[in-house]
């Protein structure tokens, strides 16, 4: 009987379909020893898409144990984790098979199983708690574990690693300099093999968005970033993370804003601003929603320089306000208004209540409202000069990442006189002045007068327990939170026609 600890352990990952002749059936296992308990990351390549099954096995093809059962691939590269057990069962320690089958075919590969870590192998398997998995941006790249520096393709994802994400922020960022003034509206095309007449893969904005520097040639350049493909970009590949080759002479060093730098998390829909080194103010947000007509309107993950002050636009009957650029057509603005019949009121009814989810078409909606901080999109603006360039790190929410569900005796407030609301702070700027806010711990949100309470606008609490867990669910390993863009990328990459 499979258990869902194998599921969370041995799972398909957002597969990175490929264009171009039929890619030959493969698979390829960790390159260092695996450790019982410790996740590796399984690469295998599909001539089409299908049903599969990894089996670990001996010299003689005897099966020693299954490894993932029944995962869906797509044609061209799929990535799985496997933590070297099934069923709480850990693999026996030696040099071994890694099979794949595919309807008929198969392949099969070398994979070595190491001896289980000491603290692990005294426990007993029952105790033994579900993995969790650290994602970074670079998750799904064949190239991930290959640099031990630290920067924002190897920075996990995750925004207590305040210290960690800060030296990320601060240090120096590679962009693309093609020589030209005022090129934040260029991209430039990243190519399969290091020709200009070779096949483009995906397009990178200049002078704003950064790229992982993979290796450094004479000529060309090997990098990866997500592909910033607009519905107008030369080479359309909707928010995939490519590898591919750019003139090496393009590539420029930048060094950000030293005291200020923002994370956006597209899984929590939040902005964390740090200053100072660290955690400063939290804000909700709404990153591109994509549609069958309009997949480029997913935000485009990595990272970024913010540059240029836009200011206010209007996008339909929409006014953006206060926008910044910091990927081609992708700015930062406050959350859009709609202007009264009066011509001077503001309403906010539209776009407001939806913050914390996705909703944009691709640029990242902030708060209006003050965050106990006094933080909001306005204070941003003021806070940052022209051409600023403080770095805004975007995390992909890939499939399988998991929000937190809090500690039961996390702290929040609220106050029955108002009692509408319940906070993360004992200060906010959403309550009236001279209301005490009382404490009171997460772990009794659902009972009493507190199971009615909202969550404030201002202060950006944590969400309650059933809505992570319905969140959870809809990224859950195995499963696809985002269906349509999944179908759209299938066509790509393809030129724009």
């Amino acid at each position: 009987m499979r258990k869902w600890i194998c599921l969370l352990l041995a799972c398909l990952l957002l597969p990175l379909p490929v264009r171009g002749a039929d890619p030959e059936l493969s698979v390829i296992a960790p390159a260092e020893p695996l450790i019982p308990w410790e996740t590796a990351l399984i690469r295998y390549t599909l001539p089409e898409a299908g049903t599969v099954q990894l089996t670990l096995t001996d010299g003689e093809g005897r099966e020693i144990m299954p490894v993932a059962r029944d995962v869906q691939g797509v044609a061209g590269k799929n990535t799985l984790f496997w933590n070297g057990t099934w069923e709480r069962e850990s693999a026996p320690a030696g040099v071994w098979r890694l099979r794949l089958d595919a309807g008929d075919a198969h392949a099969e590969t070398e994979i070595v199983i190491a001896g289980e870590a000491p603290a692990v192998a005294a426990r007993p398997a029952e105790s033994l708690e579900p993995l969790r998995l650290s994602f970074t941006p670079a998750t799904t790249s064949p190239w991930n574990g290959r640099d031990a520096s630290l920067n924002y393709w190897t920075l996990p994802m995750d925004i207590h690693e305040e210290e960690r994400i800060w030296q990320v922020l601060t240090a120096p960022i590679t962009v693309i300099n093609i020589g030209k003034n005022s090129t934040e509206k260029t991209q430039v095309t990243i190519r399969k093999e290091p020709s200009a007449d070779s096949e483009g893969v995906g397009v990178v904005t200049c002078e704003t968005q950064g790229v992982h520097v993979l290796e450094r040639g004479e000529e060309w350049s090997l990098i990866e970033c997500y592909s910033s493909s607009f519905h107008d970009s030369k080479i359309l590949n909707w928010n995939v993370l490519v590898q591919g080759y750019i003139p090496t002479k393009y590539l420029k060093e930048e060094i950000p804003n030293q005291e200020m730098g923002m994370v956006i998390d597209k899984l929590t829909q939040r902005l964390y601003l740090f200053r100072e080194g660290r955690l400063y103010s939290t804000l909700l947000v709404s990153t591109g929603l994509s549609n069958k007509r309009q997949p480029y309107n997913e935000t485009r993950s990595g990272e970024f320089l913010l540059t240029s002050k836009v200011g206010d636009f209007k996008s339909d009957n929409l006014t953006c306000a206060k926008a910044i650029r910091f990927n081609d057509g992708d700015l930062l603005h406050e959350v859009p208004y709609v202007l009264a019949a009066d011509g001077v009121s503001r309403i906010y009814d539209t776009c407001e209540p939806k913050l914390g989810t996705k909703a944009s078409h691709g640029c990242i909606r902030v708060q209006r409202k003050k965050t106990p901080e006094g933080v909001n999109m306005y204070w941003i603006w003021d806070s940052l000069k022209k051409n600023s360039k403080t770095r805004l790190l975007i995390w992909e929410d890939w499939q399988g990442r998991q929000i937190e569900i809090p500690a039961e005796d996390t702290p929040l407030y609220w106050s029955a006189r108002e009692g509408t609301y319940y906070h993360s702070a004992e200060q906010c700027s959403g309550v009236k002045e001279g209301l005490v806010l009382a404490r009171f711990p997460y772990g009794e949100l659902e009972t009493g007068a507190y199971a009615k309470l909202k969550p404030c606008p201002y202060c950006a609490p944590v969400l309650r327990r059933a809505e992570i867990e319905e969140i959870n669910a809809k990224y859950a390993f195995g499963g696809d939170h985002d269906p349509v863009l999944t179908e759209a990328r299938k066509s790509c990459p393809r030129p724009l026609k």
